[in-house]
């Protein structure tokens, strides 16, 4: 009984062909490995071209202490983006006891344009293996910059107003006053130090004025307050005598000046609210005050956003505004300890006050290198669940954190006008 060898010696003779045919079979059969392009559908790779590799493929291990950066550094918002790479200079200026800098900074121009700014962040997340990135972007460009961080899990801390962009992914992050968080606060301040509870809103007929003329009816209803007419205008509208006409319910004109403050007391036109909420730039709110008190309009109170703080805006014609309320993410005056200590230290350096996207971008990188001088954090994941977790951090913005949802609840500033100056309330 000696045939099992010969049949064995067969058996894996035919477990050999069965398995080199089985391979052929299943390579044939293989399909090509896809990608994702810009247009959403799936391509079969191909070899990248050398401009393609240098801007995505990584060149080693993660930079742990280098930060990366995409600022508008030309363009329409050069102005923007190059104020905003002082501040983070500054921010990162520190060494060790050998006089080495602790930090490394690397800046990209996004020309304030939604490719070169999606181009940007794939080169720092991939070829200079960034622990982190910071940008500033305006509304068009912000979602693409967040998906992008998102795609190759970067942690992005955005500086822009625009909503719902940390929706894209856990590694994003917002730090901004936002419009919510804005009229949150002067709503509130409104109600419980002005004590209003009747409203009226002049808005213009652009997304901006629709956006927050909307969060202000929300937020005052919210409160307990109401809104008593919302009246929009033309954004390249001068005469606003009919809007004017429509709040007060009186068809205005020009006033017969009298000759003694009691006759001309008369003249004056009484309202039916008792704030009134401008969402518009600082110069339309100077001429829309200009125009009430032409028309004799009286006895409320003026409110607005962070588009009213300028350093024009108490130029010419500030009187309108006497008393007037708006917030803002950052006051340079502000009596804050961490407010002062940084405009100092900035005016020291570049020998100009500091505005808000200065400030914004300085405290950014500031709440970065705090969280990183935790030795133990090595990976992107571990920063930005440590980053997360950062309670009550004090800057030059004020107090801020980052909630479940990552966007940093901020303190705003109050600002009123008091004496043809600004001071803060709040």
């Amino acid at each position: 009984m000696k045939f099992y060898r010969p049949l064995g010696k067969m058996f894996i003779l035919l477990t050999v062909i069965f398995s080199l045919c089985f391979s052929k079979i299943a390579i044939a059969d293989e399909k090509p490995v896809q990608i994702p392009n810009a247009g959403g559908k799936s391509l079969p790779v191909k070899p990248p071209d050398a401009k393609q590799q240098v801007k995505t493929l990584s060149s080693g291990k993660l930079e742990r202490n280098t930060l990366g950066c995409v600022f508008p550094l030309s363009g329409q918002y050069a102005d923007w983006g190059n104020k905003a790479r002082d501040a983070i200079l500054l921010a990162t200026e520190a060494v060790d006891e050998k006089n080495n800098p602790l930090w490394k900074v690397i800046f990209e121009d996004s020309q304030g344009l939604p490719e070169d700014t999606k181009t940007a962040i794939a080169h720092l997340a991939n070829a200079k293996n960034v622990m982190a990135i910071i940008a500033v972007t305006g509304g068009a460009e912000a979602m693409d910059a967040a998906r992008e961080a998102d795609k190759w899990k970067v942690p992005l801390i955005l500086i822009t107003p625009k909503e719902g962009v940390t929706s894209a992914g856990e590694y994003v992050f917002q730090n901004f006053l936002t419009p919510r968080q804005q009229i949150k606060a002067l709503a509130k301040y409104a109600l419980d130090d002005l004590n209003c509870a009747i409203f009226s809103a002049l808005y213009p007929q652009d997304d901006y004025g629709k956006e927050m003329a909307k969060i202000f009816q929300e937020e005052v209803i919210r409160l307990g307050g109401k809104v008593e007419k919302a009246i929009p205008y033309d954004i390249n509208q001068a005469d606003f005598r009919e809007e004017i006409s429509k709040l007060t319910g009186v068809k205005v004109s020009a006033p017969q000046r009298k000759g003694t403050n009691q006759e001309e007391n008369k003249d004056t036109i009484s309202v039916d609210f008792e704030a009134l909420f401008i969402p518009d730039s600082y110069t339309r709110a100077k001429l829309i005050a200009s125009q009430l008190d032409f028309y004799n309009v009286k006895g409320f109170n003026l409110l607005g956003t962070s588009l009213w703080h300028s350093s024009n805006l108490l130029k010419n014609d500030a009187q309108y505004l006497e008393g007037a309320i708006f917030v803002d993410s950052f006051f340079a005056h502000s009596s804050y300890l961490e407010t002062i200590n940084f405009v100092e230290v900035y005016y020291k350096k570049y020998k100009r006050e500091p505005e808000n996207i200065e400030a914004l971008a300085y405290d950014t990188a500031a709440i970065i290198t705090g969280t990183l001088d935790n030795k133990e954090i090595k990976t992107r994941g571990q920063f930005a669940a440590a980053l997360n977790k950062a309670e009550n951090y004090n800057g030059a913005t004020g107090n801020f954190y980052f909630d479940s949802n990552r966007v940093a609840q901020k303190t705003a500033f109050i600002l009123r006008v008091e004496n043809g100056q600004l001071e803060q309330v709040k």
